[in-house]
């Protein structure tokens, strides 16, 4: 019994310290802000200079980059990376963390598929972008979220293409966060005393949930 005590008591420490870490991270992640998606969506007005004719063979890119970003099915990595990448050129990718800085075809579809199995599920205005061309090379500018299990993180999403027989090829891709940290003028602020209380409660609550859990397993069973 005193066995199953001392096990309980530092499960139960170990718990506290990883939960602290944990909600300490989703409190910053909860409490950074960013322009209204109105405002973020005037951003991408006016249209680009791409002709009509440019614009409609870059959507029909942009249209098949989110469709993957959507499946997420990691086996079809393989036909995204050859309809949208070309295989002989440099391409590069630039993810929103540090370090993120991706280059060579092998290296971006490795990038892409990793993003489909443990990223979260990205989107962004594929229709609205903000489509640019000079001969052969276009530019697009769109703002897109990432939907992740207990918060949305708004994004900026540029890319480059290059036209190749009529098809209109990823050169370049660049995933930007669009936000900021919070200030510390938000700390007066009554709204964020409230998302600071409901993170709490709903951390007490799954702190809660994983004691009875680890109590639960701790005590020794009974034979009748």
């Amino acid at each position: 019994m005193t066995h199953s005590k001392g096990f309980f008591a530092t499960s139960l420490i170990v718990l506290l310290v990883i939960s602290s870490f944990v909600f300490g991270f989703n409190a910053c992640l909860h409490l950074k802000s960013s322009a209204s998606g109105e405002i973020r969506h005037q951003y991408l007005r006016p249209a680009g200079d791409a002709p009509p004719a440019v614009k409609a063979g870059v959507l029909v890119a942009l249209r098949a980059f989110q469709e993957g970003y959507t499946r997420r099915d990691p086996k079809e990595i393989t036909a995204f990376m050859t309809r949208l990448f070309p295989r002989n050129s440099d391409v590069l990718l630039l993810g929103t963390d540090s370090g993120e800085w991706v280059r060579g075809y092998p290296a971006v579809s490795e990038f892409i598929k990793n993003d489909w199995e443990k990223w979260g599920n990205f989107s962004f205005s594929a229709d609205d972008a903000i489509i640019s061309s000079a001969g052969d090379v276009a530019w697009i500018t769109s703002v897109g979220v990432l939907h992740e299990a207990t918060v949305d993180r708004p994004l900026r999403f540029s890319a480059i293409l290059t036209r190749n027989d009529n098809k209109w090829l990823f050169r370049q891709v660049h995933f930007q966060w669009d936000e900021r940290d919070p200030a510390t003028a938000d700390l007066i602020q009554p709204s964020t005393h409230m998302k600071i209380a409901r993170l709490l409660m709903n951390h007490v609550h799954r702190i809660a949930q994983s004691a009875i859990k680890v109590f639960a397993i701790t005590q020794p069973i009974s034979i009748l």
